[in-house]
Formats: C-alpha cells, structure tokens, sequence
C-alpha cells in the first residue's frame, strides 16, 4: 500500500475506475476515494464501463461516472488512474488496449482471488471482506477525512460484499471499519432502506420469473435459476434488477451451490450468458468460473459466455457436482 499512497499523495488529478455491472462494494468504493480526494484538494473524475443501477444513484451524487469511451482521454488527463474492486480484464469490458497505454498511471486496489497483470502497482488482498475496508484503510493512510459522504459510501460497500455481515467473509476487521462508519455518522438502518427495500414492482417479478425457473439437480445440493431475453421484455425489468436473485436459493439448507444464467443482448443482436454463482464454502466457485473465463472468490463467482444458455446450465452443474463428488 505504501507505493500507492505516494502515487496518490503526488497527483493532482485523479481517475478512479471500477468494473463494468458494478455492485455496491465497487460503486461505494469509487465514490468514497473520489469525495474524499475532492475534500483534500484533488482533482478528480471517475469512470465506469457499463451502465450503474439507479439504486446508487445517491452515491454518486457528487461523482458522475463517464463511460468507456472516454477512458484514453481521462487517463491522458490524470497523474494517477485508480482502479479499485477488480484486477481482471473480464470485467473491466474492452479497456485491455487503453489500459495497457497507460500502465504506469494504474494502481489496483482489489480484494478478488482471480487477477490479470493490469498496472504499476497493485494492492491485492484475499482476506479484505470487501474493497470497501481496504479503501477506508487506505483513507486513514493518506490523512484523508472520512466525512459522511465517504461513510454512507464505505458502509454501502462493506455490506454489499458481506450481505450485511451475514457472510461468511464477515470478520472483526470489516465490523471494526463499520463501527468507525457508523461513528462518521452513516446510518444503517437508512442505508439499508435504500439499497435493499426500494425495489421497482418490475424486479419483484423479475424474481418471481427466477423462482419460477428453479431446478434442483444433484439430489437438490446445486440451485439453477435461468433468466432469458423473454423475461426481460415482458416483466419490463431491467439486466441490471438481477442483483441479488441468486442469493435466494440458498435459504433452502440443503443447497450448497446457486447459480442464475441470465441472457443478455450483445451488439450483434445475439445472445450471450452472463452466470453468477455462489457457494456455501465447500465448493470453490471461482474455480468452477475460470475454465469459463470468468472468476471471484471460493464463495462468489461470475463468467459470461457465449451460446445456449440451457447447454451452459448442464456445464456448470456437471463441474459442479464434480467439485462435490472431489470433495466426498
């Protein structure tokens, strides 16, 4: 970390990046740095390679992202680009030229098992339950004044990657850094209101179609959960109001791995797959999603893909059950 806090201390102008279908733990991390070099006396801009889902909105209030497109031109303009909550050119969508340009600006921040060779410096740290501890860390490093802004920010971060702290990567570190927030003056019940119970009577039957797609294969140890084109179109849900669906499995106790395959529109008209995955612990998740492409943690994981989505659900059960079967 200390690389990163005299790359940082140094710039005038910052560009803070964070990966494409961002969650809280991305999004709260981004806006936390960027408030809190705003109040220290930076110049800031962020960027964000897809869209952001509306129920952030009051995050990045003061922080606007910009798209992909004008990454090249932010970079060119910044003395340091940070890029916080991935160290993978998957989720950082078609930035690999643009980013390799300007290397030596880059400095990770990231808490993911699955990484690339993307920049200068990188802190990576498998144990931070979420990037928004190691965000609020690097905070303290930099004498940098966490206000409520960057509070309300880091709190959405931290319990958006610990489920609000009922994970298993919940640890005395993260509470710790809660407990400070909280002292900041961000308010969890508040908080939780608006990331948790504001959702658009479309999501609700988003996860009604979900429920309604459920399969138990593997004597009802694996959950699949498939999401198609169809379901969007005529719920009016949007791509992003999947979040969290594929959580909601795994109240059934007998479940030890859940997976939601949702179809999304590429630029061709097409069709491709993007997977999320979860796991009680005993089956690694991210080693499932690497053959993939994809990645995360043991216990959380992500891939995209191409083809047919019920050919795709077959393949990821057959891995699955395979990791059961090695582990018995």
């Amino acid at each position: 970390m200390l690389e990163i806090v005299r790359r940082i201390s140094a710039a005038e102008r910052l560009l803070v990046v964070t990966h494409a279908r961002p969650d809280g733990d991305a999004l709260g991390s981004l806006a936390a740095i960027s408030c809190a070099a705003r109040a220290a006396g930076k110049q800031t801009a962020t960027l964000v390679p897809s869209d952001v889902p509306p129920r952030y909105d009051f995050l990045l209030a003061d922080c606007r992202p910009a798209p992909a497109g004008k990454f090249a031109e932010l970079a060119g303009w910044a003395d340091a680009v940070i890029i916080v909550d991935t160290c993978s050119f998957a989720q950082l969508d078609d930035l690999d030229d643009r980013l390799a340009a300007a290397r030596e600006k880059i400095v990770v921040i990231d808490h993911h098992a699955t990484t690339d060779d993307i920049g200068a410096v990188r802190w990576l740290d498998t144990s931070a339950a979420a990037a928004g501890v190691m965000v609020g860390e690097l905070l303290d490093a930099l004498g940098w004044a966490v206000g409520l802004q960057e509070a309300e920010a880091l709190l959405a971060a931290i319990t958006a990657d610990t489920g609000w702290f009922c994970f298993a990567n919940t640890d005395g570190r993260c509470l710790r850094a809660a407990a400070r927030l909280l002292d900041a003056g961000a308010e969890g019940d508040k908080l939780y209101r608006r990331l948790f119970q504001a959702d658009r009577p479309e999501r609700v039957m988003l996860l009604s179609r979900a429920l309604s797609s459920l399969e138990l294969p593997a004597d009802g140890r694996i959950a699949t959960m498939k999401l198609r084109l169809a379901d969007f179109a005529e719920t009016a849900a949007r791509q992003d109001e999947t979040e969290n669906i594929v959580n909601d499995p795994m109240r059934m106790g007998r479940v030890e791995v859940s997976m939601l395959l949702v179809q999304t529109p590429d630029a061709e008209g097409g069709r491709r797959v993007r997977v999320s995955l979860r796991s009680r612990g005993g089956v690694d998740v991210a080693a499932i999603a690497r053959p993939f492409g994809g990645g995360g943690h043991v216990q959380a994981a992500g891939l995209r893909a191409e083809g047919d989505i019920d050919a795709l659900a077959a393949k990821l059960v057959e891995a699955c059950q395979a990791a059961m079967d090695g582990n018995s």
